[in-house]
């Protein structure tokens, strides 16, 4: 009987076994890291939606709680009747000098921005991202004030603010849920 050798390297069935083991094993790193990708990105965009929304909201109740502010009990400084429930415009007293200046914001639907008002007069965007945004206004009793005019502009003391964010256009994709905000801002010094 012929001596057997013993075999060195690997038969063709060990080589496609361990090829299909670590197919197996680099698909499953794969969907890992894609996992992890994609659970960053949407921490990332809920981050990023959740400080413009709060950016916006402080800049809002800034700018808003000054509305009527004046260096004069007598002044005419107030809000405007074309106020509504996407748009507040006011003015105030920015130097406590004679001269008002106008502010506002609003719900720029076309490109999801809130706007406010620059100081050329113009609109400029304050937030991106945003999908809703309702003013709600109220008198000294707290009382709704449903329907500004000329002679409901003046009764106002308070301006509820709620807004939406929504997930940059890029990442629409990922089921991101929308972060709304709310606050109420006391205007001073309007009424006196």
């Amino acid at each position: 009987m012929p001596e057997k050798k013993a075999q060195s390297g690997m038969t063709l069935v060990e080589i496609l076994v361990a090829m299909v083991m670590m197919g197996i094993i680099i698909t499953g790193v794969y969907n890992l890291f894609r996992a992890h990708n994609l659970m960053a990105a949407k921490q990332e965009e809920t981050t990023m939606m959740q400080q413009e929304l709060l950016s916006a909201m402080v800049q809002m109740a800034d700018d808003l709680r000054m509305c009527g502010y004046s260096n004069s009990t007598a002044s005419t400084t107030g809000f405007n009747a074309t106020s509504n429930a996407t748009v507040v415009i006011c003015t105030k007293d920015f130097d406590l000098s004679s001269n008002s200046t106008l502010l506002g914001f609003r719900l720029n639907t076309v490109n999801n921005t809130l706007d406010y008002i620059n100081a050329t007069g113009g609109w400029e965007p304050a937030a991106i991202n945003i999908s809703n945004l309702t003013l709600t206004y109220f008198d000294i009793d707290g009382n709704n004030i449903a329907n500004i005019t000329g002679a409901t502009a003046g009764l106002i003391r308070s301006i509820g603010v709620t807004a939406t964010a929504i997930a940059a256009p890029a990442r629409a994709g990922l089921n991101i849920g929308n972060r709304t905000m709310n606050t109420r801002v006391y205007c001073r010094n309007t009424g006196l």
